[in-house]
């Protein structure tokens, strides 16, 4: 026995070193590449189907900028559970206006979507502004916006 170990130690060098590669390459197959494939969101889209949003409510919410001479142009995109609208405003309207404005954006969404998804709105101007951009924010467990500091270089 000796003897082949002795005759044949290059081999068995060779033979344990793929061996653990191929363990190696098995556990990565195994438990590391099933997670590439899930989904990023996991199960926190769970319902989704249930809770969409129409483009007849976008299009009423976009519909509010025309209405309003110092909104210029809202726009809209969803990632997973939150929905995003950029509002483009004249610098010189008030906040206090802007945020109403916002507000006006819950009112065309239904209640049950409402305590689905989380909201987001982020106002701004083209021109500098003291003012803006502000962020709004509402969880799907609040009834209405929270803002952060408002202020764009204050």
């Amino acid at each position: 026995m000796k003897e082949f170990f002795s005759k044949n130690k290059k081999g068995i060098k060779i033979g344990l070193i793929v061996f653990f590669i191929l363990i190696i390459v098995v556990s990565v197959w195994l438990f590391a590449l099933p997670a590439f494939k899930t989904n990023k969101y996991g199960n926190r889209l769970d319902g989704i189907n249930k809770h969409k949003i129409s483009n007849d409510v976008i299009s009423k919410i976009k519909a509010k900028s025309s209405d309003n001479d110092s909104v210029e142009k809202i726009d809209y995109h969803k990632e997973g559970r939150i929905l995003n609208f950029i509002i483009m405003v004249d610098s010189n309207y008030g906040i206090d206006q802007a945020k109403e404005f916002a507000n006006g954006i819950l009112s065309e969404i239904n209640d049950e979507d409402k305590k689905y998804y989380d909201i987001q709105v982020l106002i701004k101007t083209k021109d500098k502004s003291d003012v803006y951009p502000i962020i709004g924010y509402k969880s799907k467990n609040s009834d209405g916006f929270n803002y952060g500091n408002a202020g764009g270089n204050k």
